[in-house]
């Protein structure tokens, strides 16, 4: 083995436990590892913004600055580093820190079979520099609040509210004993989402879907809402990846805050959930 791919292969290993780590939200750990890869890779863009988040979720706004600015330096494009520094431009601006990951991020979360889980944009969202407190993949909580569904941060901050529609039947469900998780997916005040994953359904709904529209009982396959990348580098990544989806995205059905898409996606698209036609599904189920 050469040399060269004798570093490549370091460098691999050493980016899975970089992964890994930030997975744990081990981000002391996450920092000193893509350091490595830096010293071996000067260049290495991915592990400079994974550098950048991993200091930044440490309150280290200014070197985490310094580590998008490096990237912005050779793609002066890469969306990655622009939203880094954005949210970063936030939190100095009003002179706070970010809420810390301190949950462990599960992907199988937001991977369900179809109408189990769904991708709801939050309307009337918090500031800016509120949601800029908070990073794809935080846990969130779900509150009935005057009749609608409130998101909020685990610190109790509130973030938005779901769509009425949407909200209404998930707080009818939840009182009858259903059960959600819930994790921000984009802090963009613009498209603020989150998603929302029924884990256990009472008995009493047990001929209700949580997220109703484009379900198929013969589907057996389960489908990722979120793209692999989104756990690698966070949702910046995930909406890098989306830019040739959003006409797609502007789909959604109207109203509903549900994202919709069409089956031609593949396994890392997100998936079809549709709420057209919830009120007639409701009039079926009674």
């Amino acid at each position: 083995m050469t040399p060269t791919s004798d570093t490549g292969l370091r460098i691999r290993a050493l980016a899975d436990q970089a992964v890994a780590a930030a997975l744990e939200s081990d981000w002391t750990r996450a920092s000193d590892l893509n350091a490595k890869i830096l010293e071996a890779a000067p260049d290495d863009i991915e592990a400079r913004n994974r550098m950048g988040r991993a200091l930044l979720e440490q309150g280290k706004l200014e070197e985490a600055k310094a580590s998008f600015a490096e990237v912005l330096k050779v793609e002066p494009y890469n969306s990655i580093a622009i939203r880094g520094s954005q949210r970063i431009g936030q939190l100095l601006e009003h002179h706070t820190k970010p809420t810390v990951t301190t949950s462990r991020t599960q992907p199988r979360l937001f991977i369900e079979d179809m109408g189990k889980t769904g991708i709801l944009r939050m309307i009337n969202p918090a500031p800016p520099h509120i949601l800029a407190r908070y990073s794809a993949g935080a846990e969130c909580q779900l509150k009935e609040q005057e009749g609608l569904m409130a998101i909020h941060a685990r610190d109790g901050e509130l973030l938005g509210f779901l769509e009425p529609k949407v909200g209404r039947r998930l707080i009818d469900l939840i009182r009858t004993g259903n059960q959600y998780v819930a994790a921000i997916v984009s802090n963009d005040q613009q498209n603020a989402r989150v998603a929302i994953r029924e884990v256990l359904q009472s008995v009493e709904n047990s001929s209700r879907i949580s997220f109703p529209g484009h379900h198929r009982p013969a589907e057996t396959k389960e489908r990722a809402y979120i793209k692999g990348n989104f756990f690698r580098f966070g949702r910046d990544a995930d909406e890098d990846g989306d830019e040739d989806s959003d006409e797609a995205e502007e789909g959604t059905t109207e109203g509903s805050g549900v994202e919709t898409g069409d089956e031609s996606e593949t396994v890392e698209e997100p998936l079809i959930v549709d709420t057209g036609d919830e009120d007639a599904e409701e009039e079926e189920e009674e």
